[in-house]
């Protein structure tokens, strides 16, 4: 226990390493807060977050009613819930070291412990303050659930599984496909899982219905439209480009988890390949070793559905080969100590290495669309707005992403803004409508504090006429007297012309 205790101290120590000021926090995680503050207020929400899919598909909404509570206790401060984020993905180490130990042993616990406390993969997850990132841990317990159902002959893993995946489903729903992968483990381990009593059956789909209740509370008051929508997105997999894609995908996981050294990515996959083949027709272990298989490969199938290089769709995947690669340096152990001494080695200073070189100022483009807007830069950006305005009245207005949308800044005013100064400035532009927010709105230019703020955020995704047409407005209505820069982030202060 002592030596767990240990790598989760080094799993914390990994993820706080530049904490406060890596904390990305942009539309989407300004919207959910501001959603999970109104479900303080008792506007209970059956709807999460939205997708890329269209309108039609929703996430789960449990993130709100956990980001509810640690806004009640910390002032609707998100440094706070980034905090709990990080925290709840370095206790993953606990259900991998016991997964690790159930299918081979303890030391391949520990070893598969050690390499998810270090991950850069999982680094990036810690990092992302979203949705997704709660769905990275509790695709563990869905394995866990399953592990000790066909490797413990443990019929109550059932239960434990479809509660993890139905969580997991809540907090990304690209991993409906899950469903297909543990049918697939039932069909192939039927003969060695033990029979499930009426009990344990009824158990395990209530906790599988209670996980998704959101879901099917929707679907009953929107005319089952998701399901719908998503039947036509199966019905579209494996378009142009996916097959080149997923290969992509895995040549990514294998450098951001073992070796930062892209030429030679390939080369590991075809050694993992080749040991996979070989311990399989050994049997000695090939029902672990199909099982790890089944659990990369179905995790990385997700992508079938969307083309996309990023984590959200393929939560908790490679832990299923930091566990084979932890089983593989035990058995290089047991005639070559050197050589797995160097290779156990080499995988922790290339994750270190890709952390400490990539990671100083938040999470990277993998995973967050708009890499600089750092909570840090924000709190500066305010700061030096409020000290300008020296106690007195101001508009602001922002080049935002999405376009017009305020949401973002508002959340930051009425969080930091108004606690530390006291009051709250008037957005003096454009804003869009059906977007969450309290600012007071004024397009009444004559209206308007002749002091005024223009922030600037990093300006990705937004096209240069828009860009030009911005700040062809706003020079017509005022002058620049100073811009400063924090980070990304630009604060223009200007006066009323």
């Amino acid at each position: 226990m002592k030596i767990l205790l240990s790598i989760f101290l080094l799993a914390l120590l990994v993820r706080f390493l530049y904490f406060p000021n890596d904390i990305n926090f942009a539309y989407d995680q300004a919207r959910d807060s501001f959603t999970a503050v109104e479900v303080l207020k008792g506007d209970l929400k059956i709807l999460g977050p939205p997708t890329t899919a269209g309108d039609k598909i929703f996430h789960g909404a449990l993130i709100y009613y956990i980001l509810a509570p640690i806004y009640f206790f910390s002032g609707n401060n998100p440094e706070v819930a980034a905090a709990v984020f990080r925290i709840i993905n370095a206790l993953g180490i606990f259900l991998v070291f016991y997964i690790g130990t159930i299918i081979f042993n303890k030391k391949v616990g520990i070893l598969s412990a050690i390499f998810f406390a270090v991950s850069f993969e999982q680094f990036q997850y810690s990092l992302f303050f979203g949705h997704p990132a709660l769905g990275d841990f509790t695709i563990l317990i869905f394995y866990l659930g399953l592990v000790l159902w066909i490797f413990k002959d443990n019929p109550k893993g059932f239960v434990i599984a479809l509660a993890g995946l139905g969580l997991t489903i809540q907090f990304e729903d690209a991993n409906i496909p899950l469903i297909l992968l543990l049918i697939i483990f039932i069909l192939f381990f039927h003969q060695k899982l033990k029979l499930l009593n009426f009990k344990t059956s009824v158990l395990a789909v209530l906790a599988f219905l209670l996980t998704i209740s959101t879901f099917i509370l929707a679907e009953i008051k929107y005319d089952f439209r998701m399901s719908q929508a998503i039947l036509a997105a199966i019905f579209r997999m494996g378009g142009s480009g996916v097959h080149g894609n997923i290969f992509t995908v895995i040549k990514r996981f294998l450098h951001d988890n073992f070796l930062a050294i892209q030429t030679l990515t390939p080369l590991i996959l075809v050694i993992l390949t080749i040991s996979v083949l070989i311990l399989i027709k050994k049997k000695a272990y090939k029902n672990q070793i199909i099982f790890l298989s089944f659990w990369f490969l179905g995790g990385i199938s997700t992508h079938l559905l969307n083309p996309s290089f990023t984590y959200y769709y393929s939560p908790g995947a490679t832990v299923g080969l930091l566990i084979l690669v932890a089983f593989l340096i035990s058995l290089i152990y047991q005639k070559q100590k050197v050589l797995a001494g160097a290779i156990f080695i080499t995988i922790i200073l290339s994750n270190l290495f890709l952390i400490v070189n990539q990671n100083s100022k938040g999470p990277n483009s993998d995973i967050v669309i708009q890499p600089g807007m750092l909570t840090s830069n924000q709190r500066q950006a305010l700061d030096y707005i409020y000290e300008q305005s020296k106690k007195e009245n101001f508009s602001i207005n922002a080049l935002t992403v999405p376009l017009n949308v305020k949401t973002t800044w508002d959340y930051l005013f009425n969080w930091y803004g108004r606690s530390k100064y006291g009051y709250l400035p008037v957005w003096g532009g454009v804003a869009a409508d059906g977007f969450p927010g309290y600012l007071q709105v004024e397009n009444n230019r004559s209206k308007l504090p002749d002091k005024r703020f223009t922030i600037i955020e990093p300006t990705i995704g937004i096209a240069e006429g828009q860009v030009e047409d911005f700040f062809r407005i706003e020079n017509y209505f005022s002058k620049v007297l100073e811009e400063r820069r924090f980070g990304t982030i630009i604060v223009q202060k200007r006066q009323r012309i």
